[in-house]
């Protein structure tokens, strides 16, 4: 009994600590070229100059003749910068982490392509001291997603254009926390009273603990392109959502529960995608760019052990996500390009008790410039930098058990910056 319940709370502590990764969503990872984030990513896809269209939208690969090759990364430098009303100060950022990106599109014929996109859509790090405010919630986090994307594009005329594709995903994660500082796993003592637990069991003493879990899913994209005329883009694109079930193993320095097996489920959401390009004159081209993502359909997480007959479930309330951006290139000559964009994207709490310090998110403002090197016909490389600051409620709360058994939410601490910094290069060639 008392070996399953130790069990039952190790699930409850992972179902947390999964938790707050999962709003890696939040942070979802945009950041798949380094020539669309000079501009915010407006108009990615349209722009007809970027083979990362491959992946956002796989109708514009009728834009790039012949065959084309993309490589390049993204440094993600984070600043989340907590002070505690109780005069604590902590930072969660870690090393900056580098996002990959590698496209290509190949021309059949006259019109059908085929393309590959290697990206990854999620991913972020964090790492806090482990007796931080948080620590019950988490002390570190990394989550990632790797995209595997083969495309088709047909070309039905002049104006429009369809494509699509299907996606293998994998994804890790690794996850730490303090089980000591956990509002349940921390009061053993409480629930022992209560009658909750059996005697003695808050003897056991938890302490620190790390989760590894990994596993695969698949999902699918679409795109279509529409050119009402030569200077003008419009295109639309959506990828599903996409059901991950990972496995793994939780680790703890309790020597009755050395190591619990756990199996969690969340979804990955959809989110759809509008870009647009206009070609001024020679010299000057503007974008635009809306994406939605379907955060709303993520209400819960859901974890099962062999200890537990029943699934636990945890509510999470979030809300769909908006990313709105406009942006320009400039050629300067026919060797430079000069780009720029800005951007307002949202975030998926709707609940601010429920922020978690190891991955947080707010809305936050985006400011991007970049360059093209145009250094033969077709060699090119692209350099961008962007700035994305949190803004409004960044507060993050504690939750606290009672002695009936409830549980309140009383505030911690507020994030001072929610920052993040983006460095990315790449090369084009077309072959």
């Amino acid at each position: 009994m008392l070996q399953n319940f130790i069990r039952s709370a190790a699930a409850t502590a992972v179902f947390a600590a999964f938790a707050s990764a999962a709003n890696a969503g939040g942070f979802q990872l945009t950041e798949q070229s380094a020539l669309a984030l000079g501009r915010a990513y407006a108009g990615v896809g349209v722009d007809g100059s970027d083979v990362s269209g491959v992946y956002y939208n796989p109708a514009t690969m009728t834009l790039h003749l012949g065959t084309q090759m993309q490589l390049g990364i993204v440094g993600v430098g984070l600043n989340l910068d907590y002070a505690g009303d109780n005069g604590s100060r902590e930072n969660g950022r870690k090393k900056p982490e580098i996002v990959p990106h590698a496209f290509v599109s190949h021309q059949l014929t006259d019109d059908a392509w085929v393309g590959f996109a290697l990206t990854v859509p999620f991913g972020l790090s964090t790492d806090y001291s482990n007796d931080w405010d948080q620590a019950g919630d988490g002390t570190s986090a990394m989550i990632k997603v790797i995209d595997f994307n083969p495309n088709f594009a047909y070309k039905l005329s002049d104006k429009v254009s369809l494509g699509a594709g299907v996606s293998f995903q994998y994804v890790e994660a690794k996850l730490g926390f303090n089980w000591d500082k956990h509002y349940i796993l921390g009061n053993l003592d409480l629930l022992e009273h209560m009658g909750k637990v059996p005697k003695n069991t808050s003897l056991l003493a938890p302490g620190q603990s790390h989760l590894k879990v990994d596993g695969y899913a698949w999902g699918w994209n679409i795109g279509m392109m529409w050119t009402p005329i030569d200077t003008i883009r419009v295109g639309v694109s959506y990828r599903s959502k996409v059901s991950h079930s990972v496995d793994g193993t939780l680790k703890t320095s309790n020597p009755i529960l050395k190591s619990v097996d756990a199996s969690v489920s969340m979804d990955a959401p959809a989110w759809a995608m509008l870009s647009a390009a206009w070609d001024v004159n020679d010299w000057l081209s503007l974008y635009g760019t809306f994406r939605w993502a379907d955060w709303s359909s993520f209400q819960s997480l859901t974890i099962e052990t062999s200890a537990v007959p029943m699934p636990l479930e945890s509510k999470k309330n979030w809300k769909d996500t908006y990313l709105m951006t406009l942006g320009y290139d400039a050629k300067m000559s026919d060797f430079w390009t000069l780009r720029g964009g800005v951007g307002y994207e949202t975030s998926t709490i709707s609940d601010p008790t429920l922020r978690t310090g190891t991955i947080p998110d707010a809305d936050r403002y985006w400011l991007a410039i970049g360059s093209s090197f145009h250094w033969t016909k077709d060699f090119q490389t692209d350099v961008a930098f962007a700035h994305l600051r949190g803004v409004h409620e960044r507060s993050v709360y504690n939750h606290k058990l009672n002695t009936n058994g409830t549980t309140t939410a009383e505030h911690a601490g507020k994030f001072r910056k929610l920052d993040a910094y983006l460095i990315g290069v790449q090369a084009q060639y077309r072959f």
